[in-house]
């Protein structure tokens, strides 16, 4: 059978990811919740929006918010998530925000998919309209400033943003654009097979692409001017997004978990304990974490705390299957456990320091607040005493012969969540 072409692959992947909400990972989680022992409380009922003409026509092909910026009522957001999982080494623990620990939705719109925010400004990309577009908007209401217009294929979310440069990644290439302007400032080089978003870490930015037709799959990092520093080639296709930490630049890949030298590229150690080229490595600290199925995607899935500086094996516990990487925080890593729970593990030893009673995917913790999504619901807890603070629900979508719900991806900050949906973005702020 002959192979697709590379333009094929190109536009196929581009009318996918218009059909879906996000591409920092495999999917959202669409298993329905257990019967856990306690369901988290809604202590500020917070339904999905109503059902009017802000959605496409309920027996058409594309039933995705249709309503446009501004969103009202405004929300009153602070601080900042510049990049995916917030910091470079993926942990997605912003320490210094405070959480919602009440809330309720202020809007939902075709506003574009997973957002980053800094410096007083929402950007995201835009994937129904062709080409695709970089859009600049107003934290409080997503109302547009600018926008750039970017490819016709596909894009990948969320942006990286450092100080006066936002950095997007397509299948093929990074586009450095300017935060305040309709500006590319430079785009390039080619690097076939980019899945993941791009990460920033000090003054260095560091892209991961799984390779494509002949391209082999390889980490590269560049200075903000595109200057490039080096390029690690790695031996088996990987989709993820790279995670800095303790000097290193970590990858999963098909076959191997790779570290690289920040500073020169040079190979670190690798390890084979997970290949999963979808998986995102988490550091924090001197210890590296990768969730993903063991003995070269034979063996059960599990999590692996890994020494950052050799690559050996630190604990490991038995796992659920969730698509996406842990979220590490103040001690504690939270993921799924065996039974598909969502738990709490201490990072020193993996020993159960606290359950939730549910099967609910780790998204994000800011403050004492953690996020966590389960069927197109984002709920809401306690992170110190487990307790249920409140859950948004989504709706089901229709879009061509896909029906989806789900939540691929959330961003939060100081007074306000924005949730990338099946069926839009997303704007919570707390309960009056």
């Amino acid at each position: 059978m002959r192979p697709p072409s590379r333009r094929a692959v190109l536009r196929l992947a581009g009318l996918a990811l218009a059909g879906t909400a996000g591409c920092t990972s495999r999917g959202g989680d669409a298993s329905s919740p257990t019967d856990s022992p306690t369901r988290p409380p809604t202590a500020t009922p917070t339904e999905s929006p109503p059902d009017t003409e802000t959605y496409g026509p309920t027996d058409g092909p594309d039933e995705r918010l249709t309503r446009t910026p501004p969103g009202d009522p405004p929300l009153n957001p602070n601080g900042s998530w510049p990049q995916y999982r917030f910091d470079a080494g993926n942990t997605g623990y912003a320490p210094d925000t405070a959480g919602l620990r009440d809330a309720t939705g202020h809007w939902a719109l075709d506003a574009g998919h997973a957002p980053s925010v800094a410096e007083g400004t929402l950007f995201n990309v835009r994937t129904r309209e062709d080409p695709a577009t970089f859009a600049r908007r107003d934290p409080a209401t997503a109302e547009l400033r600018s926008r750039t217009e970017l490819v016709s294929y596909a894009v990948n979310s969320p942006p990286a943003v450092d100080d006066d440069r936002a950095f997007v990644t397509t299948f093929v290439e990074v586009f450095c654009l300017a935060t305040g302007r309709d500006e590319v400032l430079w785009r390039g080089p080619e690097m076939d097979g980019i899945h993941g978003a791009p990460t920033v870490a000090d003054d260095a930015l560091l892209v991961n692409s799984g390779g494509f037709s002949g391209a082999r799959a390889r980490l590269a990092a560049f200075d903000f001017d595109g200057t490039p520093r080096w390029s690690y080639t790695a031996a088996a296709d990987s989709h993820s997004t790279p995670a800095v930490g303790d000097g290193a630049a970590f990858v999963d890949t098909g076959e191997d978990v790779h570290a690289v030298e920040l500073d020169t590229g040079a190979e670190r150690f690798r390890t084979d304990v997970v290949g999963d080229r979808w998986a995102n490595v988490v550091v924090a600290g001197e210890t590296a974490f990768v969730a993903g199925r063991a003995d070269g995607g034979d063996g059960p899935d599990r999590l692996y705390a890994l020494d950052a500086a050799a690559g050996s094996v630190r604990w490991q516990a038995d796992t659920g299957r969730w698509d996406g990487p842990p979220v590490v925080a103040d001690g504690v890593v939270y993921l799924l456990d065996a039974d598909e729970t969502l738990v709490a593990l201490d990072v020193d030893d993996g020993a159960e320091v606290r359950s939730f009673g549910r099967r609910a995917v780790p998204l994000a913790r800011t403050g004492d607040v953690l996020y966590a999504t389960s069927a197109g619901t984002l709920y809401a807890y306690d992170a110190t005493t487990g307790d249920g603070l409140w859950s948004y629900g989504t709706p089901e979508v229709r879009v061509a012969d896909t029906v989806n719900r789900g939540i691929d991806g959330i961003t939060p900050v100081d007074g306000a969540v924005y949730v990338d949906a099946a069926d839009g973005l997303h704007g919570i702020g707390p309960a009056e």
